[in-house]
């Protein structure tokens, strides 16, 4: 039986914390107007890479989960034959050197024979927004991301960039700390509940093989 969820919601239970860290840590300790000052601009840095951070381990458990029940090519729905195919290739970064191309035509040919190992290794560009979120969630085909987080993650993105570019245009207060702590951590519920159902049915097989009852009742929803 998988122990996915459990292992989702102990990361859900860690980046809770760590937020907590973020928009407290400056006011449990005596010190200098400045220096909490510091600290609370400081903390939006925290809050982007713990959501960042969040993202890319959720979906890499998802696929180590995949990767342990062994499937072959051929009971794999094409999404993620495609996802994995482009991990291997890199379409976007067309090959041009001949001992290259050769290296990963026969990866794929073993991956085509063989069982499929899907890689962990998540790639979120320049910034985990809601396009590209959405968009790694699309290729996997697990429920996207209300649009309403749009904005919100938009911001946080906007103040973190603005301050890890030594920006001071853009002041930090209490309440955008509480406000993004509390976006992330309803966002992160969502991810996790999207990635529980999409293991639960199966998303990653094809019509057919869930259809004949391929990989069998391997997992049990936690109440």
């Amino acid at each position: 039986m998988s122990n996915l969820q459990d292992l989702l919601v102990a990361e859900m239970d860690a980046l809770q914390e760590k937020m907590y860290k973020c928009k407290t840590i400056h006011l449990r300790y005596s010190m200098r107007g400045d220096h909490k000052e510091f600290l609370l601009k400081q903390s939006i840095l925290g809050v982007y890479a713990e959501w960042e951070g969040f993202f890319k381990k959720a979906l890499s458990l998802y696929l180590q989960e995949i990767n342990k029940e062994e499937h072959s090519f051929g009971v794999l729905h094409e999404n993620y034959v495609s996802y994995q195919t482009d991990q291997m290739v890199g379409f976007k970064n067309p090959k041009t050197n001949f001992g290259v191309i050769k290296k990963i035509a026969r990866e794929l040919y073993e991956m085509y024979q063989c069982t499929v190992v899907f890689s962990t290794k998540i790639d979120t560009g320049s910034n985990a927004n809601l396009k590209i979120v959405n968009s790694s969630l699309e290729k996997l085909r697990l429920r996207l991301l209300d649009e309403a987080y749009d904005k919100p993650l938009n911001k946080l993105i906007r103040y973190r960039n603005s301050i890890a570019h030594g920006d001071e245009g853009i002041p930090v207060y209490q309440e955008d700390v509480d406000h993004f702590t509390l976006h992330i951590q309803e966002m992160a519920s969502d991810l996790l509940v999207s990635i529980v159902d999409g293991y639960r049915d199966q998303v990653y097989l094809s019509d057919s093989a869930r259809s004949a009852g391929v990989g069998g009742s391997q997992f049990e929803m936690h109440q």
